[in-house]
């Protein structure tokens, strides 16, 4: 508050800053007339189509991912069931370890690696 009277005691109440008469009356022809003319920029005639043709693009893309993701697929989701093998006796086991070459020594082997 101190400063504003500091100001008010040098500076006064009056406003320093004056406007002609009729300044604002002629202001936009001036402006106007100070301005340079403006060209005709030549339109792109052939980049309208160009837009559209990548707007269908996008929008055929875009469909396209919806379709698939949406769309329900037989393959896609079935999970894979594994095929179960039943040995009901030691000979079914046994005819499997010759087919495979394998003898008591690979057998403890595999077992005792971990």
């Amino acid at each position: 508050m101190n400063e504003e009277k500091y100001i008010e005691e040098k500076v006064g109440r009056r406003n320093p800053f004056t406007v002609p008469e009729g300044y604002f009356d002629t202001f936009a022809d001036q402006l106007m007339a100070s301005l340079p003319e403006r060209q005709p920029r030549a339109k792109h005639v052939w980049m309208l189509p160009m837009r559209y043709a990548a707007a269908v693009v996008c929008v055929l893309v875009m469909g396209a991912m919806a379709w698939f993701a949406l769309s329900p697929s037989s393959d896609v989701h079935q999970p894979i069931q594994a095929e179960t093998i039943e040995v009901s006796n030691d000979a079914a086991f046994d005819a499997a370890a010759d087919y495979a070459m394998i003898d008591n020594y690979d057998i403890y082997a595999c077992l005792s690696e971990e």
